[in-house]
């Protein structure tokens, strides 16, 4: 059986200075992308995009983490499309939800 790992552990595999960088930026992404601010986009209106109530929208403005598969139907939502490149030394990149 294959064996996965987590995020978490591929994080903690990277170097100190890339796992800095890394979580520099995702707070960077969060606090323009779960605001909303710079969308014009209230809670409401994200809300009814995905059939949701406005309290959801607002626990996963708070929430530390969040999941691919929620962080896609929001980007949709919003009419964005997501991409994941994964890069390993010495293998072709893997593209993912295009």
């Amino acid at each position: 059986m294959r064996k996965y790992t987590t995020l978490a552990e591929e994080l903690s595999s990277l170097p100190k200075d890339r796992q800095e960088s890394i979580e520099a930026r995702s707070m960077q992404i969060r606090q323009e992308e779960v605001t909303l601010k710079h969308l014009s986009l209230s809670q409401a209106d994200l809300a009814q995009r995905l059939e949701v109530q406005q309290l959801a929208i607002s626990k996963l403005e708070r929430r530390q983490n969040l999941e691919l598969n929620t962080l896609k139907s929001i980007i949709n939502a919003l009419g964005g499309t997501i991409q994941i490149i994964v890069r390993v030394p010495s293998k072709e990149s893997i593209h993912s939800f295009e």
